[in-house]
């Protein structure tokens, strides 16, 4: 059996029996079991994980293994946090981790008063896009400073206050300018153990869609091309709503919500699977009880470590299904269905694309899209209670996002690149 010594610091004279028989320097080092480590380590924050790694090369090389990380991760995931994306004075952008338990307990938020802001925030001089969060490390589309045509990815993980050197310049848009900007979605291949992003655009000419997509290996150096969509994802077409289908991560795939050829009927409406592993295409159907065509744009999330669909019924309630187990279509359960009246909204034929970011029993974090607010829904005695904020906080639905800690090193998951490491 591994073990692991740690110092331990020497007893104050005055505290040691005089008539002692304990050697003078038996007391100076304790051993202790990997077995033991394994069960208390991932219970230990990321900050002084980061600092066990100094004890020692055996410390750093049982820390740094993708299973204790996996461990880790799957603790901390008890603890989500949500992304806090914000302007500043400067015009530069600006994104933190905030505790969802925080929110809750105090719906009054002041990111400058949060538990090592200054250590934890991360500077954006010129972001194009805020991708997604995936396993505690969070990803970036960066403008590229060589290449007009072609954007760069960049990687952080805000508990070990880590970036990667820009990725990723080979995607350009020359190839068929005709199908516009690529969106991106950040996701994990288990069987691989590596983090992809994969880039797709489409367009419709002449009343036939035409799709590209790209996948991105963390590692690699150059994009790879993979099969086009079997459908098109719905709502590519509205532009200020394109965000709300850019694909979400689960379990190593992405999904995107679907549609073929009209919204007239809902059996029209679907999802399509990418899996991260494989590279290959599935497609799942909508919850039996999805009805009728919705007014406002349906929604794909994961809650409760579940892909769930949201929708609007007759613009008057709000409904969220929840698939149990993945990709069985018996699986759907509506989770909870609510009025708008509870909320006091107005305006309705105006757009009202409510958005559930977070839920746990009867209550739930929701963002309203067009109003830039989000508010805390009891679904069990109807109140609501909007979240407040000094900051200027984008609660747009693709900047905040779930993110859990990690103590995921990108000097090892990206081992040929340099990378920026400020240490505590």
């Amino acid at each position: 059996m591994d073990t692991f010594p740690i110092k331990r610091k020497k007893p104050c004279r005055s505290s040691t029996p005089k008539n002692s028989s304990t050697p003078k320097n038996s007391s100076q080092m304790v051993f202790l079991p990997e077995e033991l480590l394994t069960k208390i380590l991932p219970f230990f924050n990321v900050k002084t994980i980061v600092r066990m790694k100094c004890l020692s090369k055996s410390w750093m090389t049982f820390i740094s293994d993708s299973n204790f990380v996996e461990k880790h991760l799957k603790n901390s995931s008890k603890n989500p946090h949500l992304t806090m994306y914000w302007h500043q004075r400067n015009r530069h952008l600006n994104v933190v981790p905030y505790s969802v338990s925080r929110i809750l307990k105090n719906p009054c938020i002041n990111l400058y008063d949060s538990k090592n802001f200054q250590h934890s925030k991360h500077h954006l001089e010129n972001p194009r896009q805020f991708i997604g969060s995936c396993n505690g490390l969070l990803c970036f589309l960066l403008p590229s400073e060589t290449l007009a045509v072609t954007d760069e990815l960049c990687f952080w993980n805000p508990a070990t206050r880590t970036t990667s050197k820009k990725l990723g310049s080979s995607l350009c848009y020359s190839n068929w300018p005709d199908l516009g900007f690529f969106h991106f979605t950040f996701g994990y291949d288990a069987s691989m153990r590596t983090y992809k992003v994969v880039a797709f655009r489409a367009s419709e000419t002449g009343g036939s869609w035409k799709s590209e997509v790209k996948v991105f290996s963390v590692g690699d150096s150059c994009w790879r091309n993979i099969q086009s969509f079997p459908m098109v994802p719905f709502n590519w077409l509205d532009i200020p709503y394109r965000r709300l289908n850019d694909g979400v991560h689960f379990n190593g795939t992405v999904n995107w919500l679907t549609l073929d050829e009209s919204i007239t009927h809902v059996e029209k409406f679907g999802i399509v699977s990418l899996d991260l592993s494989t590279e290959t295409y599935k497609q799942f159907l909508l919850p039996p009880g999805f009805d009728d065509v919705p007014f406002f744009h349906p929604v794909l999330r994961v809650l409760n470590d579940s892909l769930c669909f949201s929708h609007d019924s007759n613009k008057t309630e709000f409904v969220l299904w929840q698939m149990k187990q993945y990709g069985v279509q018996e699986s759907w359960n509506q989770l909870f269905k609510f009025s708008f009246q509870n909320l006091n909204v107005h305006n309705i034929d105006y757009g009202f694309p409510l958005v559930c970011l977070y839920v746990n029993g009867d209550m739930g974090i929701f963002t309203d899209k067009l109003r830039n607010r989000a508010f805390i829904y009891n679904l069990k005695d109807k109140t609501v209670m909007s979240i407040t904020s000094i900051n200027s906080i984008d609660w747009s639905v693709d900047k905040a996002m779930e993110y859990v800690e990690s103590s995921m090193s990108l000097f090892l998951l990206i081992h040929c690149f340099s990378i920026l490491v400020f240490m505590y």
